[in-house]
């Protein structure tokens, strides 16, 4: 007689208990699962690129073909995933954004660290994400080192999880400021290596000349080991930091630039502070503050490039001016001298702005235009932070319509105009204190000279002048009894003047007997942190 084996339920649920807690487990994020990943390659867009995955020794993923969008896919075994790897593109054709010809596209690069790749991520490779790249694979950096030192560099760090959109064809609507930005910054090494006088396909080169560049964290033109770096014929010169911040805000202000980026939503411009004219090398050396609203204070040490000696003897001009979302204007004019040290020049700008607010978003950018001698200049990109603690800049302003102080404005109606009253310094003299301020009176959008007696005012696009036939400043404390100021050249100074524990100095600006104003008050209020204490 056949024997039946007999299980009873309570034994079959354990078992299928038992079964499902091994398939639970089995299942889990320690399955083996591969990534599917895609991107695009953009220099602009590259089509027919050949893309491969590697771990910088050998190939683990491709190679793909790009598409006409320069967008390529392919899947990354799950074994390789726990490692870093280079997303790594060469060949395939794009068409130049600066100079808007055909080119033939050389390797790119992008890096991603290990564990950080899953099915659906996207890695768009750029001329950013290349530099990071080879600093990782030849610069012997770290990603963050690497990531850290281009952005020290070139103002922001790449973000490869960001689809780039063509800088030369308007956007469609709702694309991301991203998405726009990241195309911008791709074009501008194409101008920059159009500002070179090379070929539109030499930038491939250029991207790891400037990742050799700044393997010693510094972009000045030679390597860690102070050789000098090429690009084919060209050698990068000194100032090929300044060359990059003037491609960036050149492409974005060129024709080809369709992205409607204005220059509030462009980032932080790269502060580059050695620019080369045709006879000088010019280096801004910062102050002990950075630069700031109101007075700020840096020198200039101007060389000669034929023999590196110090140029002594000029009188260099200061240029400045703020690019924002609408409009551009300048500012209360900067002077530079010759003090001490031959060659350097002791200098101060009276910004009548931040570009950057305290939250850090931009408000546009300060370009600051030095002029060493005639016909030859430098830029400077100098970011100007919003002023903390002291009071460094009022205004007051004169009264509106055609008959008084006041300007004829770009909406063509007559507008009050505005004085900028700067804090030039508080000196202490025993027990007194002696208050430095500077004055400058807008003319229009480009024009903020200094104002004393005899000063001819123009009126903005009014052909009409105002002349400044008497003037007075005065200066207090207590905002009941007055000190006479004295000066000339836009620079007065009121001395005697003991603080209050308010620590707060007022100034009044009264021409051809007229009071300027602010908020109805007759006077500007400045607060103080007195030197060394009370």
């Amino acid at each position: 007689m056949k024997k039946t084996s007999f299980i009873n339920t309570a034994s079959k649920l354990a078992l299928f208990s038992a079964v499902g807690l091994l398939v639970a487990c089995s299942s889990g994020s320690d399955d083996p699962v591969d990534a599917s990943i895609s991107g695009t390659i953009f220099a602009a867009a590259v089509s027919g690129a050949d893309v491969t995955v590697t771990d910088g020794t050998n190939t683990v993923a491709g190679p793909v073909t790009t598409n006409a969008a320069g967008e390529y896919s392919l899947v990354i075994p799950h074994g390789s995933l726990n490692q870093g790897l280079y997303i790594k593109s060469s060949g395939g054709s794009f068409i130049d954004e600066a100079t808007t010809l055909n080119g033939t596209a050389g390797e790119m690069l992008a890096y991603v660290a290990a564990g950080s790749l899953k099915s659906g991520s996207s890695v768009s490779v750029t001329p950013g994400s290349t530099i990071v790249a080879n600093l990782v694979a030849k610069g012997g950096k770290t990603l963050a080192e690497a990531q850290t030192a281009f952005a020290n560099a070139f103002g922001y760090t790449p973000d490869t999880s960001i689809t780039p959109l063509n800088a030369t064809v308007a956007p469609a609507a709702g694309a991301s400021e991203e998405a726009k930005l990241a195309g911008l910054r791709a074009a501008a090494f194409s101008q920059l290596i159009m500002d070179l006088f090379l070929s539109q396909d030499d930038q491939f080169d250029l991207f790891a000349a400037l990742a050799k560049d700044l393997s010693d964290d510094s972009l000045n033109g030679v390597d860690a080991s102070d050789v000098v770096v090429t690009v084919g014929a060209v050698t990068l010169k000194v100032d090929i930091h300044s060359g990059f911040s003037q491609a960036l805000t050149g492409f974005r202000a060129g024709p080809n630039n369709e992205s409607g980026l204005t220059p509030n939503k462009i980032g932080n411009v790269p502060f580059a502070k050695v620019v080369l004219t045709d006879d000088y090398k010019i280096e801004y050396l910062p102050g002990m503050m950075k630069a700031m609203t109101g007075k700020s204070m840096f020198k200039l040490k101007i060389t000669n490039r034929s023999d590196g000696t110090p140029a002594s003897g000029l009188t260099p001009e200061l240029m400045p001016m703020m690019n924002m979302e609408a409009h551009s204007h300048s500012s209360a004019k900067g002077v530079c001298d010759e003090v001490g040290v031959t060659g350097e020049y002791n200098c101060t700008m009276y910004y009548v702005m931040a570009s950057v607010m305290a939250s850090g978003d931009s408000m546009g950018y300060w370009k600051l235009t030095v002029m060493p001698a005639m016909g030859q200049s430098a830029t400077f990109y100098p970011m100007v932070m919003m002023s903390m603690g002291d009071t460094t800049l009022a205004k007051l302003a004169g009264q509106a319509g055609e008959a008084n102080d006041s300007i004829f404005d770009m909406t063509n109606i007559w507008a009050a105009r505005k004085y900028f009253v700067f804090n030039d310094g508080l000196i202490k003299t025993g027990d007194t204190y002696t208050f430095n301020i500077y004055v400058a009176a807008m003319e229009n959008m480009m024009s903020y000279p200094a104002v004393s007696v005899g000063t001819a005012l123009k009126r903005g696009k009014s052909l009409l002048m105002f002349n400044v036939d008497t003037m007075t400043v005065k200066v207090s404390t207590d905002a009941t009894n007055w000190n006479d100021a004295t000066g000339d050249n836009g620079f007065w100074s009121a001395t005697g003047l003991t603080l209050n524990s308010d620590n707060k100095i007022h100034v009044k600006l009264t021409i051809n007997g007229t009071a300027k104003t602010i908020n109805d008050n007759d006077y500007a209020t400045f607060t103080i942190t007195p030197p060394g204490g009370m």
